[in-house]
């Protein structure tokens, strides 16, 4: 008893270009990574201060996502920061002493 099988290749999809050209391409997924920083918690979103002198930031208001930060900042014509806040972790358990940084969960 003999078994066929056939095993299907998805087609590219070929698109015309304005020049007439025509190109093929494979559909590909991205991966968005303000998503995963935002998803984990571990940043945090702060207004800079309005009358900050632009050597040290200078922090003001505390936002709940980037979203709200985005808004604010355009509305009131600033900019804002996004801030990671990591621990230091060492593992002496190799040869070689090693110094691991480990995300702190914000508020």
């Amino acid at each position: 008893m003999t078994s066929t099988t056939s095993d299907t290749v998805p087609t590219a999809r070929t698109t015309k270009t304005d020049g007439g050209t025509e190109t093929t391409g494979a559909r590909t997924r991205r991966s968005r990574a303000s998503s995963d920083e935002e998803s984990n918690g571990n940043a945090r979103y702060f207004l800079a201060k309005a009358n900050g002198n632009g050597g040290s930031p200078a922090l003001d208001r505390e936002m709940a996502s980037e979203g709200e930060a985005l808004v604010e900042a355009l509305r009131l014509g600033l900019t804002f920061y996004e801030v990671h806040e990591f621990r230091v972790v060492p593992d002496f358990s190799g040869r070689k002493p090693q110094l691991n940084k480990e995300a702190v969960k914000g508020k």
